[in-house]
Parts: structure tokens; sequence; C-alpha cells
């Protein structure tokens, strides 16, 4: 009895002890749960944080870079609009002198007829005084020699005139290709034609039809004596036929001139460098 006594109270010892160490297991399995969730926590809101902090850091790159754009694309757009105001100022103070020079400018018009105001006068002038020269105090004989040379000089300036503004220079620049003498030159007759037809047919033939009436009146004066009626008839009829001589030489002159003018126009042209030369 005693040994069954003595037996069970230490059986009961042995049960405590045991209970105890399993609180103790138990207590310290739920402390390593609660560490490893708190540390699993941990972890999740630290992986959290980092993506929110690449997030973040993402978004600020973004921003950066779309600044750093838009701070390029207005720094271009200010550097080409220096580039351009430059431009447009230099064109708008082109435009201004090329406006000012215009206005300065002479119309051509008018400084070609100034030109050849002052060109007919010249001739005008010249050819008056060569005739008085020749017809003073000559025979008959020189007095109709210079009319002769003045009515030939005339109907030939006229027959020139319509050849070159009647002429085409497409058959000259070929001819100027081939280096021969006197194409460049009918070439620039061609391209100047309105000029060249007003000096010859206009300058040089009035001033001719002028100078050749007064040659025809010298002329006349030898056959008026006492200013009779005789010598005014006379006078009468030299003058129609300097008149009629010049008319219809230039009537006659005027179609060969056209059916030959590309002829005509290089002749006259090759002709002119022996007096001046080609460039």
């Amino acid at each position: 009895m005693e040994n069954n006594l003595n037996s069970a109270p230490k059986s009961s010892d042995g049960d405590g002890g045991n209970g105890a160490q399993g609180a103790q297991v138990s207590s310290d399995k739920h402390k390593t749960e609660s560490e490893e969730r708190s540390r699993a926590k941990d972890e999740n809101k630290a992986s959290e944080g980092g993506e929110s902090s690449v997030c973040k850091h993402s978004a600020a790159c973004e921003d950066g870079e779309n600044s750093r754009d838009k701070r390029g694309g207005l720094s271009e757009i200010s550097f080409e609009e220096e580039k351009t105001q430059p431009r447009h100022q230099a064109v708008k103070g082109a435009d201004k002198k090329r406006k000012g020079k215009k206005k300065k400018r002479i119309p051509a018009w008018l400084s070609w007829g100034l030109i050849v105001l002052f060109l007919s006068f010249v001739l005008s002038v010249l050819f008056s005084l060569l005739t008085e020269i020749a017809v003073n105090d000559s025979p008959i004989y020189v007095c109709i020699a210079v009319l002769v040379v003045l009515l030939v000089l005339n109907i030939g300036c006229d027959i020139i005139a319509n050849a070159v503004v009647s002429c085409s220079a497409e058959g000259f620049n070929a001819m100027a290709s081939r280096k021969i003498r006197g194409a460049k030159r009918a070439v620039a007759f061609c391209r100047n034609a309105e000029k060249i037809g007003s000096i010859f047919s206009d300058v040089i033939g009035d001033i001719c039809g002028i100078v050749s009436g007064s040659a025809g009146a010298v002329l006349a004066g030898y056959f008026i004596v006492n200013d009779s009626i005789q010598g005014m008839v006379i006078s009468i009829m030299i003058s129609a036929v300097i008149s009629a001589l010049t008319v219809g030489g230039k009537a006659f002159g005027k179609p060969f001139s056209i059916k030959y003018n590309s002829k005509i126009a290089f002749g006259f042209a090759r002709f002119t460098t022996f007096f001046v030369k080609e460039k």
C-alpha cells in the first residue's frame, strides 16, 4: 500500500512535468509562428515600399524627361526663331533697299529718250557742219555728190534697221558657238533690235533727210537768179525729187531687207568688227 502511495505521487509529478514542457513548446511554436508572420509582413511592406519607390523614381524620371523634352523643344523653337528673325530682318532690309533704289532710278523709257535726244543733237550738228563745209562755195557736182551720199545713207540705214528688227538670233547662236567673226555682234544686235531700229531708222534716217533737204536748197540756189519764177520752180522740183528718192528708196528696200534679213544683219555686224572688236 505504501509502495502504491509512494508511486502515485511520483507519477503525478511526472505528468505535471510533461504538461509544463508541452506548454512551453506550444508557446515557443506560437512565438516562432508570430515572428515568422511579422517577418513576412515586414518583407511584404519592404517589397511594397521598394516597388512604390521604383514607381516614384520612374515617374520622376519620366517627368524629368518630359520637362527636358519641353525645354529642348522650347530651346529649339527659340533657336529657330533666333535664326529666322535675322533672316526676316535681312529680307526686309533688302526689300527696303530695293524699293529705295527703284524710286531713285530713272524709268527706262525716259533714259532712252534722253539718250536719243542727245545723240540726235550731236549727229545733226555733225552732219550739218560737214554738209555746209562740203557744199559752201563748191562746184555744183560736189553738191550733187553730197546729196546722193545723204540719200544712200538714209535708205541704207532704213534697210539695216528693218533687217535687224525682223531677224532672229537662233541662227547666229550656232555661228557664235563655232567662233565665226561677227556672230556674237549679230546676236547682240538681234537682242537689242528695238534700240538698233530706233537709232538707224529714226535718228540717222531723219537727220539725213533733214540735211539732204538743206543740201537740196543749196543746190537750188545755183539755178535761182534774181528771185525769178524759174528759180522757184527749180527749187520746188529739187526738193520734190529728193523726197521722192528718199521715200521710194525706202519702199524698194523694205521687202529686200526682210527677205535677206539674216545676211544683211550678219554683214553689218561683221563690218562693225573692223572698228570695234568683239568681246
